[in-house]
């Protein structure tokens, strides 16, 4: 009984091996095959070079920043500033980051819809196109916000440059507009007024007449001054009212 089993086993494998011998050494199923024009036809992939596409979004950022940085700065401040010149790095390597995913997004999104046309129809493609579509969405997006964060934190680096700068070095600087007129910066402008003011305040000692004595030597000449002005126009407040009631 076993013996039979046996034979009949090894027929079937040699059946099966003949078989499949046929089918390898039939040359003509394979041109019936390749004659066939019912086949989808298979779209060639695309290459893409991501290392030029990552060297030509830091090339774009880099130019991008540079230019921004030089509209509120001069290229002395950008060349010679360490602060300065390490957060412009910082920004065109954020801003190429940027550059390289929205880039490299158009590509695969473009991949995607060329795959669905070729007949790829499936439910799951277009769930992917529409999740593609709206992380290209928040890219721009990020990329928008980015570029405005940093022209703001240009334009503040440009007035503490102005201020902090300017008063370590002791400068006073002015220029000349169109009209002629002087125009000094606003720290400059502040330092003038309180010098004029401690000038105006000084030459003449005022003698206090009234009950609170006031030691001028313990405080500024300029707040000295504002109290006694305050003072003396509380006194003739007092006179004015006295000669109403009179009259």
């Amino acid at each position: 009984m076993s013996f039979n089993k046996k034979n009949t086993g090894k027929k079937i494998r040699e059946e099966l091996d003949d078989t499949l011998n046929d089918l390898l050494s039939d040359n003509q199923l394979l041109n019936d095959i390749s004659d066939n024009n019912n086949l989808p036809k298979v779209n060639p992939v695309e290459q893409h070079d991501y290392v030029a596409l990552k060297s030509t979004a830091s090339e774009r950022a880099k130019k991008t920043i540079t230019s921004l940085m030089k509209f509120y700065l001069t290229e002395d401040i950008i060349n010679n500033d360490e602060y300065i010149q390490a957060k412009k790095k910082i920004d065109e390597m954020t801003l190429s980051s940027l550059i390289f995913q929205l880039e490299a997004g158009e590509k695969a999104l473009v991949t995607l819809m060329r795959t669905i046309d070729g007949g790829e129809l499936s439910p799951r493609m277009f769930e992917v196109l529409a999740t593609l579509q709206k992380s290209m969405l928040d890219i721009i997006k990020s990329q928008t916000m980015y570029l405005m964060a940093a022209e703001e934190g240009a334009k503040k680096l440009s007035r503490d440059v102005e201020v902090y700068k300017g008063l370590k070095r002791g400068n006073t600087t002015q220029s000349l507009n169109p009209a002629g007129n002087v125009n000094m910066g606003t720290k400059t402008l502040m330092q003038s007024i309180q010098e004029e003011i401690k000038s105006e305040a000084t030459p003449t000692p005022i003698v206090n007449t009234t009950s609170n004595p006031i030691k001028l030597d313990e405080m500024s000449d300029v707040l000295a001054a504002e109290i006694i002005i305050e003072q003396l126009d509380e006194e003739d407040e007092e006179l004015n009212n006295i000669e109403n009631d009179e009259d």
